[in-house]
């Protein structure tokens, strides 16, 4: 007898799990588990700012299944555009000094901190070849003065007129050597060139002294700089007397202005060397210190704007979902400035429209949509 084999295919249970994190399961009956990840990002990351927070409600939604946004509408407001650069803070003025002639340090008066005032004595070289020098050189004088004075002395012309010149001459050729014996003793002392503080000791009593070796270096901590470099798109725009927020590693915080900007670009790197100073500035700053300068490039005064994270990018141009019966509805839109926080709208958007106020929140053209009833935390009206 003939046995038939009969195969029934059991139709497989499909449990749906909720969504979350762009991230679909299926379980199937077999026990085979497909898992897809279908995380698309839409635009750039710098469209939100820094510290910003999501606007879309923490995915909520409402019994209907509408997923529950913060919206926002077109706002008047003055708008801003910062460049973020770092470098190092120095002193306005500082100077490593060193002896104009060699010698032995002989004495030193300061020490790292000192605070100074110009002309006073730092260091003191070993002046004595120098002192002998000089006094040679005063007692060589006296013995031509007598001279000249005895040669002006003589009666009848016993004496040329030639002869008592030539012998003037000597007398001043004498002075202006000891006017020189005089001044290298004045070089074996090392003085201040500026008020300032000493802030490096360079060398020990006893050390050989010259033109090459620094003996302190001094700053003038009164006022800060800092030295920038802006590309040169920004450079154009930026004022001569900008203000630059200065952030320091302790997150004190300072304001400098610009007062100086070179004349030419660097072709190298395509940027412009400005320099900010400050004269108040909190106690970590000081030169060498590290520091972070967020400039003023850009500001519009009263001009249509949106939160920056409501804009979005499909193939380059800016978009954002805009709240249409329930519905999420995607617009493209014409952008004018985008600013530090915010965004200058030039078309696309009217006002009163709704317009989700985070656009890479994982909506998508069409999905139901319900405004949350909490409020969003918006840009005030100087930033941008």
């Amino acid at each position: 007898m003939a046995r038939s084999t009969v195969v029934v295919k059991a139709r497989p249970r499909v449990v749906r799990v909720r969504p979350g994190a762009g991230e679909v399961c299926r379980r199937l009956a077999g026990g085979r588990r497909v898992v897809a990840l279908v995380a698309t990002l839409l635009g750039v990351g710098a469209c939100s700012g820094p510290g910003s927070k999501s606007w879309a409600a923490e995915g909520k939604r409402d019994a209907d299944g509408a997923l529950k946004v913060l919206t926002t509408t077109i706002e008047q407001r003055t708008l801003v555009r910062h460049y973020t650069t770092s470098g190092t803070l120095r002193a306005r003025r500082s100077a490593d000094l060193v002896a104009t002639q060699p010698g032995l340090v002989q004495a030193l008066l300061v020490e790292e901190g000192a605070k100074v005032k110009e002309g006073d004595v730092l260091a003191r070289l070993d002046g004595r070849s120098s002192s002998l020098q000089a006094a040679q050189a005063g007692l060589q004088l006296q013995n031509l003065e007598r001279e000249l004075e005895r040669l002006e002395a003589v009666q009848g012309g016993a004496v040329s007129k030639e002869e008592i010149d030539k012998q003037r001459y000597l007398v001043e050729e004498a002075r202006a050597a000891l006017k020189l014996s005089k001044h290298q003793v004045g070089l074996t002392v090392v003085r201040a060139p500026f008020d300032g503080t000493i802030v490096t000791r360079h060398v020990d009593v006893g050390a050989l002294a010259g033109s090459t070796t620094p003996l302190f270096s001094i700053a003038d901590l009164h006022e800060l700089e800092l030295e920038l470099h802006l590309p040169e798109r920004d450079a154009a725009t930026v004022k001569a007397d900008a203000d630059v927020e200065i952030e320091l590693v302790d997150g004190s915080t300072f304001t400098a202005k610009m007062v100086r900007r070179a004349p030419i670009v660097d072709a190298a790197t395509g940027t412009v060397k400005f320099i900010a100073r400050a004269a108040e500035f909190p106690p970590a700053a000081a030169p060498g210190a590290f520091a972070r300068a967020k400039v003023l490039v850009e500001a519009h005064e009263g001009v249509p704007s949106l939160p920056r994270s409501a804009m979005f990018e499909i193939e380059g141009k800016p978009h954002v979902y805009v709240l249409e019966d329930g519905k999420a509805r995607r617009r493209p839109i014409e952008l004018r400035m985008i600013g530090t926080d915010a965004i200058e709208i030039g078309g696309g958007v009217s006002p009163g429209d709704q317009v989700v106020a985070d656009g890479n929140a994982g909506i998508t053209e069409g999905m139901p949509l319900q405004a949350a009833a909490a409020e969003a935390t918006k840009p005030s009206p100087e930033q941008g």
